[in-house]
Parts: C-alpha cells; sequence; structure tokens
C-alpha cells in the first residue's frame, strides 16, 4: 500500500529551482541482483543499475550505482521501499545493512516487518566506484587553522594535491560527486524498483540529500524521515558543556569530581602549543595514528566522542570519551589521535568529494580563515570554533573541481510537498535546533519535533522520539508541532 505523507529532518537549502535533465519519466533502469556475501539470509539481496555520471547527458559515460536490500519480512502488509541514507556525507549504507543482518538491531521490528530496506551507496562511496585518493598526501600534517600566510599556502598546496589524486583515481564520478547529482541517482533507484513515491530515511548529512530530493521531485515524495546538518560550532560547545555537566553527575566519567572543562582548556591550549604524544599509536613496526596530537587534532576527535552517549554496540560513548580526555590530560594522547590512512577508499575522502562540490568556500585567503577563527572562538571558547563544517571548508580551498552547489527549496516547489516531520536533538555536537527551526519556516507542510537529549541523530536512540518516527513512516500520523521527547 502507498501511505498520502512524508517524513523529513532536513537542512537548509536556499530557495532556486532548477531545470531538471530531459531523461524520459518511463525510464527505468535494469536492476541487476545478485549476492551480497556468501551467506546472505533470503531475504538479503544486492542490486545494481547503471546512471549517468552527468544528468545534463543522460545518455553519455554511464556508472554501476549499487544497493543492499533486505526484504520486508511481512510480505501481505508490505508498504513498499524505504531507501537509507547514514550520512557523512561518505557514508555507506550498505555497511549499516549488514550490520542488521549480523544481529545489531538498527531498525524496529515495526519498519523490518513492512519494508524493505535499501542501503543505497551514494555515488563516490561504499560499493558505488568509491573515491579512491593518495592516503601519503591526506596523512600529511596540514594546519587547517594557520597561523600565517606560509602555513595558509601549505594548507592550499596539500588540499590541491590530495585533490588531483582523488580525480586520477576515481575516474568521472568525481566531477559530479554533488548532492544535487545524488538525488537524481535516488530518483533512478526508485523508478528500478517500480515504486511510484520514494519513502526515505536519512541521518545527518542524509538530511541534506532528503531535502534536495523533496526539492526536486516534491511529487515523488512519499515517507522520509532525517535529521539536520548544520553549522556547527555552537551546537557543538553546547554538546560539549552538557558532557561537562554529566561529567559531574556521574561516576561513569573518568573526570568525575574535577573542573573538566578547566581541564579540557588547558589540555587544548597545551596540544596547540606542544603536540602530546601518543606513544599507544605505534604498535611493532605498524603507526595506526600520529605519534602526538595537536589541539586542533583533538578538537575534531572530541567533537566525534560525543555523537553517541551511551550505546556500546556504536561506540565507547561519553564515559570512553572521559577516559580519553583523562588520558591525554596526563600526557598520553594516543586515544585521541588522529588515524592515519592505509587505504585508497575512504568515507573520509568521499566527505570531501561531496562537501566540495556542495559549498563554495567562504573563506578565499589567510585572512578570511584567520578572522572566521577569531569571530567562532569568542562564541565557542571551549571548542575554539572547531567543526566538520570548519574542516570541509578549510578543506576545499584549492579542490580539484569548482563547487557546483545546488539550491532547489523555492516556494514554488515547496507548496508542492506533502506532511514533513524534521527531528532534531536539543544537544547534537553536529546538528543545531536552531537550523532544524528555520528549515520548519520554510516548509508550511512540516511538523517539527524535538529530543530533550544529547547525542548526534535520533532514529537509533529508540527511544520515544524513534517511535514517533516509526508511528509516521507505518501510518502517516504526525506527532503536534513543536512536540518534545525525553530520551
Amino acid at each position: 500500500m502507498q501511505l498520502p505523507s512524508l517524513v523529513l529532518s532536513i537542512t537548509l537549502v536556499a530557495s532556486r529551482a532548477l531545470a531538471l535533465p530531459s531523461l524520459s519519466p518511463r525510464t527505468s533502469p535494469n536492476i541487476y541482483w545478485g549476492n551480497c556475501t556468501a551467506s546472505d539470509p533470503p531475504n538479503l539481496q544486492c542490486g545494481q543499475i547503471e546512471v549517468p555520471v552527468d544528468y545534463n547527458h543522460p545518455h553519455g559515460v554511464q556508472f554501476n550505482l549499487t544497493f543492499a536490500r533486505l526484504q520486508a519480512l511481512n510480505a501481505t502488509d508490505r508498504i513498499g521501499s524505504l531507501i537509507f541514507n547514514p550520512g557523512g556525507p561518505g557514508g555507506a549504507a550498505s555497511d549499516l545493512v549488514f550490520l542488521q543482518v549480523q544481529g545489531l538491531p538498527l531498525w524496529s521490528p515495526e519498519l523490518l516487518a513492512e519494508y524493505d530496506i535499501i542501503g543505497l551507496d551514494p555515488r563516490g562511496t561504499g560499493l558505488s566506484n568509491p573515491m579512491v585518493c593518495d592516503p601519503t598526501i591526506w596523512n600529511q600534517r596540514v594546519s587547517t587553522t594557520p597561523k600565517s600566510q606560509e602555513e595558509f599556502d601549505q594548507l592550499v598546496a596539500r588540499n590541491k594535491s590530495f585533490g588531483e589524486s582523488c580525480k586520477a583515481g576515481t575516474g568521472p564520478v568525481f566531477d559530479f560527486m554533488g548532492t544535487g547529482s545524488v538525488a537524481r541517482d535516488m530518483d533512478m533507484v526508485r523508478r528500478a524498483l517500480n515504486e511510484d513515491k520514494l519513502n526515505y530515511l536519512g541521518l545527518s548529512y542524509g538530511s541534506n540529500l532528503g531535502s534536495t530530493y523533496a526539492g526536486l521531485y516534491p511529487h515523488r515524495v512519499g515517507h522520509s524521515d532525517t535529521s539536520l546538518l548544520s553549522t556547527e560550532s555552537g551546537t557543538y560547545e553546547a554538546t560539549l558543556n552538557k558532557f561537562f555537566e554529566w561529567c559531574n553527575t556521574t561516576s561513569d566519567c573518568a573526570l568525575n569530581g574535577q573542573d573538566v572543562s578547566g581541564i579540557f582548556d588547558e589540555l587544548i591550549s597545551s596540544a596547540s602549543e606542544t603536540p602530546i604524544p601518543a606513544p599507544g599509536c605505534t604498535v611493532g613496526n605498524v603507526s595506526i595514528c600520529r605519534s602526538d596530537a595537536t589541539g586542533e587534532e583533538i578538537l575534531n576527535r572530541v567533537q566525534g566522542g560525543l555523537l553517541v552517549v551511551d550505546n556500546p554496540v556504536l561506540s565507547k560513548g561519553w564515559a570512553g570519551l572521559s577516559v580519553a580526555i583523562a588520558e591525554a590530560a596526563q600526557g598520553n594522547a594516543t586515544l585521541l589521535s588522529a588515524p592515519l590512512k592505509k587505504s585508497e577508499s575512504d568515507s573520509d575522502f568521499s566527505f570531501l568529494g561531496v562537501a566540495c562540490k556542495d559549498w563554495s568556500p567562504s573563506s578565499k585567503s589567510y585572512v578570511d580563515l584567520a578572522l572566521k577563527l577569531q569571530v567562532t572562538n569568542a562564541l565557542s571558547p571551549h571548542t575554539r570554533g572547531s567543526s566538520q563544517t570548519y574542516q570541509a571548508q578549510s578543506s576545499c580551498i584549492g579542490w580539484a573541481s569548482p563547487p557546483t552547489p545546488e539550491r532547489v527549496l523555492s516556494p514554488k516547489q515547496v507548496a508542492k510537498l506533502p506532511k514533513i516531520l524534521l527531528v532534531n536533538a536539543f544537544w547534537d555536537p553536529s546538528t543545531s535546533i536552531a537550523w532544524a527551526n528555520s528549515l520548519r519556516l520554510q516548509i508550511p507542510s512540516s511538523v517539527l519535533i524535538l529530543r530533550n537529549g544529547s547525542g548526534h541523530t535520533s532514529y537509533f536512540s529508540h527511544g520515544k522520539i524513534s517511535g514517533a518516527m516509526d508511528k509516521f513512516l507505518l501510518t502517516g500520523e504526525l506527532p503536534a508541532q513543536g512536540a518534545i521527547f525525553d530520551s
């Protein structure tokens, strides 16, 4: 059956409608089905379709787009296909489908009963023509917070060299990694699956993908459920402050009863002056992470450590983060040292491949970056302006392919959208509730609900808010506008 509504938790996109390529609406690619592994359960399949590299030339060069399908357990009451994106950008959705098969309970039993879960790997990631880059260039230590023109020039030279290695290794897809192309790929999968509407569950960056799809194909939106990507400096700071509070309320925190914020600030200041040794990063003759950690590297790692509060299956959580900070403060930064890349394909490479196409760098000079850091440092004194968004902006200066941002949520397109559910946590280190509310104001048909808790995204929290998201996906019933769920 086909339900008449949509669940979206998506990012702000400025309004400008774009012309769609001249693909016939009847064009439906053939799916080539096969086994994903040597021991697939009966309801797991992997599918592959051919799609255009460049949708402005739909009959030109093609590449293989791959996805994993976990078929609904209740064929009688099957609603349809639910395309899933785990975020990033750069995350491979097929990996999470495989984890579900291996016993990790990601999606609710109710959703698994009535939807085919489609783990679609976006172009340039996972099984879909992944980005191929030179990891030795990535591993070069170059500051993304340059303190001089010389350091800025070194950053741009590294960005250019790394981007050129990706362009040479990845092939034609490299120049067409933007979210607009990914959204069009997603519609090709919808067509190939013979679904009249697209049902979608996206986390983090997946929200940007969902909103882009909704703007391009408002009449094809069925159900979608995502979390918000935003400029993060303020929300990282706010979540870190919640971590400090948490540390003083539980013995699970290795720094319980201490001045946690003071210890953290001193750690960052000290590491910014002299990198802190990370002796555990060398195992035998193999280096798995840097031999020491700088202040900016620790800030980047701590933001990642705040993503999951308490889920031993997914992460060591905040308890593990507290141990890492405590050890670093004592002179051993192994747990907060930046990993060294070994593979030519990595989700971090794919992240830049998408980010550098989607976002035009607003900072083009050393002075631009320095001023941005001064402003964000004043507003976020603990995190000093650090964020994934800043890393993308600084790392895309000099990139080997010009940006091609798409802005598709025009008032005309928005007016065609069905009901949409927006979801965000109060304290998410990567996504801000301010952006969620801004998006709600842009989309009159949307309902925003909030999780009274910390951590990144909400669906896999498996709390009350996850139940509300499931209910909408399964029945179309929306919660009240502004409803708050404890978690």
